[in-house]
């Protein structure tokens, strides 16, 4: 799908600590190219849209994504931090890359969420200062916003008590972080095409390499079995 976001806001101003400051940098490198090379065969499908403002995600914009997001949480360790519903006890024993890809592959929405899913956790450095992104929060942060750009942005999507379990969650605590989400963006879901393309060309700025990501399904695929979003939840929580 391609991306026709269009409200009227500006690109918002780098900050010390956030993830827009982090990438604009270009400080990471080792990780996966998001740049297009000739379709292979399986490969989603590009279709010659005159509606289309901006360059799609690259098929590896998740990876590049998760590993810029795992070096920005470890920026943050030592950082004497506010807690908030998004913070976990300890540090989930899941990697922030796995985490990613897991939701990559059983949310089976656009790669431009995972775009939008970067503005939204900005936007929220931004509007508190004091809000500081760290190996406690960055699980959760992750579902709640990719949840919602799903929600916002594509055609198809499923209910709370999925994505809950895909992200190891319980789905009660899943709807408190979806509103306490919406209330820290100040319920701004909306992207201009302007700023979807800057975020998405200073992750490929800061990545090099490349991969191609799987053909995205129509519905929900089923899990391995029923223990594993609560082996998951154990490592959440």
């Amino acid at each position: 799908r391609s991306p026709r976001l269009r409200a009227n806001i500006d690109f918002p101003s780098t900050a010390p600590h956030g993830p827009c400051a982090f990438v604009c940098a270009g400080k990471l490198r080792g990780t996966q190219s998001l740049q297009s090379g000739p379709m292979d065969e399986g490969e989603e499908l590009v279709y010659d849209d005159p509606g289309q403002e901006v360059a799609t995600a690259g098929s590896g914009f998740v990876v590049a994504l998760a590993d810029v997001l795992t070096h920005l949480a470890s920026l943050s360790a030592a950082r004497q931090q506010r807690v908030t519903k998004f913070h976990s006890v300890r540090p989930p024993q899941l990697p922030i890359r796995d985490y990613l890809i897991r939701i990559a592959k059983y949310f089976q929405c656009s790669r431009e969420c995972f775009v939008l899913c970067l503005v939204y956790i900005d936007r929220i450095v931004k509007l508190h200062p004091d809000f500081t992104i760290c190996s406690l929060n960055i699980h959760r942060l992750l579902v709640t916003s990719v949840m919602l750009a799903v929600k916002f942005f594509d055609d198809v999507y499923y209910s709370n008590a999925y994505y809950a379990k895909v992200g190891g969650v319980r789905t009660r605590e899943v709807n408190v972080l979806e509103g306490q989400f919406l209330q820290l963006i100040d319920w701004r879901l909306h992207v201009t095409p302007q700023e979807f393309d800057q975020y998405r060309s200073h992750v490929c700025t800061a990545a090099a390499g490349g991969v191609s990501g799987p053909e995205p399904l129509m519905s929900p695929p089923q899990m391995k079995d029923d223990t594993e979003g609560e082996d998951l939840a154990m490592a959440v929580c």
